[in-house]
């Protein structure tokens, strides 16, 4: 007990979650360490390298001196990087200099953006099961989160005549996560498109996370609310490095908001880390220009991965799954099994490691609707994918021997 009487947390502080799956790892690393192999299935992580050019004009902009504080919403030739990028892809015309915040990973974007916008007695609405930094942050800005309840029978997507009935005069932020972490599932258009619709007709803000946008399978296409909004200035647009060129590590995200609110984003940003790591801009100027192969290379190898995934799992029985279409997660219905032997999938994912040396997710670290399915993170090798998920099945069948 601290000696000062006056200590306390505040309670929006004790309410938060951190991000669980690192609790996970920490455990099958404990396991490690006794000696025994753990496959680790568990964090959402690429397991390929950042590749050369990359990393060479980080090399580079350190040999140049590049060593110092930079402008607190980036580097200008960053900013005009995005921009153009975002113009090629989403054909959306961004100015980058009221525009484009470059931020220390995607995580931040989030925060800021919700502690910019969020006040006492605010609501967002997102996806549960979930990447659980949305409520966290909402709850941090002391604003109310309501879950969306993401189901298997609705593809895993945000249906809009259900996010309908969730709406409040309160509603400020609706959250899409597409491609989907936990879920692995692609928003269609017509779900997309319908939940722009609500936000003009109801006037919240979208906040589109697309960290997993080029992750996408067979053949499908990536909707973004920038696609179908007349008015994107309601679009808070996230996205960042990490996933898309094997940069978790190098912390950089960032933000296309309107020109309204980009003075008080970065008000918020200078506050929190003055500014983003100097000489990794210049290594994300070089990811955005230079060759692309790499990344439709790791894309090319996901899917072989995906597949591979779904072979294995289609041999378990008691479990039920949809084929992901994106990013590298498969959320497996594990109900059955936790049921029959009487634990929650917490506790089952701690038997996976203590008793068979593999590491998937429980699905309640992505929020209270992840409750009886695990996630598989499909970022390692073939190898260690048929290993790991044979592993789980023989936990499966000695439990209902």
């Amino acid at each position: 007990m601290s000696a000062n009487k006056n200590f306390h947390i505040p309670r929006h502080i004790t309410n938060v979650t951190p991000e669980t799956a690192f609790i996970v790892l920490e455990k099958a690393k404990m396991i490690e360490r006794q000696g025994r192999e753990v496959i680790h299935l568990e964090i959402g992580e690429p397991d390929f390298d950042t590749p050369r050019h990359i990393k060479e004009a980080a090399v580079r902009a350190l040999e140049r001196g590049e060593t110092h504080y930079t402008p607190t919403p980036g580097i200008p030739e960053l900013r005009q990087a995005i921009a153009e990028y975002l113009k090629e892809v989403y054909g959306v015309d961004y100015d980058w200099r009221n525009n484009i915040v470059v931020t220390t990973g995607a995580k931040q974007a989030i925060y800021a953006a919700m502690f910019t916008l969020l006040e006492d007695g605010d609501e967002i609405i997102y996806p549960n099961p979930g990447y659980p930094a949305y409520p966290a942050a909402a709850v941090c800005a002391r604003a109310r989160p309501i879950p969306y309840r993401l189901t298997m029978e609705d593809g895993f997507s945000i249906k809009p005549e259900k996010l309908a009935e969730l709406l409040t005069p309160k509603t400020k932020i609706v959250v899409l996560n597409s491609p989907n972490n936990p879920c692995g599932s692609v928003m269609p258009r017509e779900d997309v498109r319908g939940i722009v619709e609500l936000a003009e007709d109801h006037g919240f803000y979208i906040l589109s996370d697309e960290i997993y946008r080029p992750i996408i399978f067979d053949g499908l296409k990536h909707e973004s609310p920038l696609n179908y909004a007349s008015n994107i200035d309601r679009v808070i647009f996230v996205d960042g490095f990490s996933k898309r060129y094997a940069m978790t590590g190098w912390r950089l995200g960032y933000l296309a908001i309107s020109k309204e609110i980009h003075p008080y984003i970065v008000k918020v940003l200078n506050i929190m880390t003055s500014c983003p790591v100097s000489f990794t801009q210049y290594a994300a100027i070089e990811a955005l220009r230079g060759p692309q192969e790499p990344v439709y290379e790791m894309v090319r190898e996901y899917e072989k991965r995906r597949n591979v995934l779904i072979e294995e799992l289609s041999k378990i029985d008691h479990i039920r799954f949809i084929k992901p279409s994106g990013a590298f997660y498969a959320f497996v219905d594990v109900s059955r099994v936790l049921k029959k032997v009487g634990m929650n999938s917490e506790n089952f994912v701690m038997h996976l490691i203590e008793n068979y040396g593999v590491a998937p997710l429980h699905g309640s670290a992505m929020g209270e609707y992840g409750e009886g399915y695990i996630r598989i993170c499909f970022a390692n090798s073939m190898e260690n994918i048929r290993k790991g998920v044979k592993k789980i099945g023989q936990a499966i069948e000695r439990i209902f021997s």
